[in-house]
């Protein structure tokens, strides 16, 4: 065996689930997910397996936590975290040997590939060995501490050390290999009859020119071996390391076809020992290593976005776990990493502009009715939550000062979209297919949130679809934020909560303004916090009328001052 048969994963604590990836389509979308996983990425390459890990909501505790401790350590150590990204270019380099190289008809070819295969395995399994025996006793998690348990293990069976012992004779058997010297026999007529291979060179011949003879001058370096004159010219093909001149630019003499191919054939004789030699570590594979290497480079992304944000002074926490039954969750100081991620470049003092609110999911309230002013925050803060949750689930830290939550089966968004032609039955019959598609598969321990559903049709019909909607919301038990114009409904909370059975208290929440008095009119200042408490008994329309100059007295005003009326 080349390395312990036990399977190590960096991201599963057990066996890892095989189960593919399942995600309602429209939840990367509503929650703006991928401008999180480009910054999770070290590169482009791994944005796929990032969105994967995100999307596979862990629930098991054990595992969440395992995941937290582990870029906890990476964390602690700016350094480790700096040794691990370079290990990731060796494993890049070493993946490189694992497709099929295109000339696999060559022998000689072959074997030169896989013994620099071998050579950057050897290389990738020390600097593992190194990287991680220099942590020492900074590490605390045990998934790291299995990965260095498991590496020397690797590096302690008879295999490994025999192909650390034998490795360096190979390659030297490959890579010395500059020329080689070939006894060509004429007959009468000054053609080749038989070649025969006098020996192989650690030298390469040159040409001797005229020059250099006519006045006893020697125009070789000292490391080639001086000809007459050049016969052919050859393209040097790098085999891992080992430039030998194989593919060769024939001239037109008639007899250079047939020696190249018999050239051909005696050099893929002299690879038969090194086949044989290398028949003992046919079961070696570096697969084990691609795999830590996607893992690896998830928590080193992690660990720079987590330090990119405390750098701009925004509070990121490793949250407490509590049980999948509670169906709780709460945060101090949430703020939406996506738009802390986007507003990053553009503001110095990012910390003192980012609105932070409270998140309480628990036995006295796990439904909320958030309502209040266009741009007033609602979509933000929704969406906020359900990246943090995602977060959470995948091991990663939270945008809050502190947090504990219940791991949710499931995150199912119903955003407001745009009107589209193509769809037949209309937005409003677009909306009701996804909710009903969401209540087919959310269950109590589910997360669901809603922004502005429903408001595509009139209002009377809106609001008896939407307290159907939050009324089944109830009766299933789940946490949910319904984001919406619709404060009547925010109103009618007690009322559903008395006429609905169910445990998950509907609750009111409003996004909170403050309105300041002038003789002009009053102007809404929005504050961005979200809070508990009964909606307004209007949407501040008249406050915008009269801000944007459209108010009835405004407008009949300015048809006096156009003589119109």
């Amino acid at each position: 065996m080349s390395h312990p048969a036990e399977p190590l994963s960096l991201l599963w604590q057990g066996t890892p689930p095989i189960a593919a990836v399942s995600y309602d389509e429209y939840l990367v979308a509503d929650l703006n997910l991928n401008a999180v996983v480009r910054h999770l990425s070290l590169v482009p390459q791994y944005e796929k397996l990032t969105r994967n890990i995100l999307l596979q909501l862990c629930t098991d505790a054990a595992t969440i936590r395992y995941r937290q401790a582990i870029l906890a350590d990476i964390l602690r150590s700016t350094h480790l975290s700096t040794q691990l990204e370079n290990a990731l270019t060796a494993i890049e380099t070493l993946e490189s040997y694992l497709s099929q190289p295109q000339w696999r008809d060559s022998p000689l070819q072959q074997v030169a590939w896989r013994l620099s295969e071998l050579e950057n395995y050897v290389s990738c399994v020390t600097l593992l060995v190194q990287i991680l025996d220099d942590a020492g006793a900074e590490l605390h998690s045990s998934g790291l501490c299995r990965l260095r348990e498991y590496i020397h293990a690797v590096t302690q069976t008879e295999l490994f050390r025999q192909l650390q012992a034998e490795l360096p004779a190979l390659l030297e058997t490959i890579r010395n290999i500059a020329s080689i010297t070939i006894g060509i026999n004429l007959d009468s007529q000054m053609r080749p009859t038989t070649a025969i291979l006098v020996s192989m060179n650690t030298q390469k011949f040159t040409e001797d020119t005229l020059m250099s003879r006519l006045f006893g001058k020697r125009g070789a370096p000292q490391d080639t071996i001086p000809g007459v004159g050049k016969l052919h010219n050859s393209r040097a093909v790098n085999l891992g390391g080992a430039n030998i001149q194989i593919e060769l630019v024939k001239r037109d003499s008639p007899f250079m076809p047939p020696l190249f191919r018999d050239l051909s054939f005696l050099l893929d004789e002299t690879s038969r020992p090194i086949i044989e030699a290398l028949k003992k570590y046919t079961h070696i594979s570096a697969q084990f290593l691609v795999t830590l290497k996607a893992e690896i480079a998830f928590y080193v992304g992690a660990a720079k976005l987590t330090r990119l944000l405390r750098d701009a002074d925004l509070p990121l926490c490793q949250p407490d776990i509590a049980p999948l039954a509670d169906r709780s969750g709460h945060l101090e100081n949430m703020y939406n990493i996506t738009l802390a991620l986007q507003l990053r470049g553009r503001y110095p003092q990012l910390a003192d502009i980012m609105v932070k609110n409270e998140v309480h999911f628990d036995a006295d309230g796990r439904i909320f009715i958030l309502t209040g002013p266009n741009q007033g925050g609602k979509t933000t803060y929704t969406q906020g939550v359900g990246l943090a949750q995602v977060l959470f689930q995948a091991g990663l830290y939270v945008p809050a000062t502190s947090a504990c939550m219940s791991p949710v089966d499931g995150i199912y968004t119903h955003f407001a979209t745009e009107e589209r032609p193509d769809l037949e039955a209309g937005r409003l019959g677009e909306e009701a297919r996804r909710l009903h598609h969401v209540f087919e598969r959310a269950t109590p321990h589910s997360l669901i949130l809603l922004n502005e559903s429903l408001a595509s049709t009139s209002l009377t019909e809106g609001l008896h679809l939407a307290r159907d909607v939050v009324r089944v919301l109830r009766l299933l038990g789940v946490r949910a934020i319904f984001a919406t114009h619709l404060h009547d409904l925010a109103l009618a909370c007690d009322e559903l909560n008395a006429t609905t059975p169910g445990d998950s208290l509907l609750v009111s929440l409003v996004s909170l303004v403050e309105i300041n008095r002038n003789p002009d009119g009053d102007v809404i200042q929005r504050t961005y916090r979200i809070g508990r408490g009964a909606p307004p008994g209007k949407s501040y329309a008249v406050e915008l009328a009269a801000k944007y100059g459209i108010s009835y007295d405004q407008l009949a005003a300015l048809l006096n001052r156009r003589q119109v009326v």
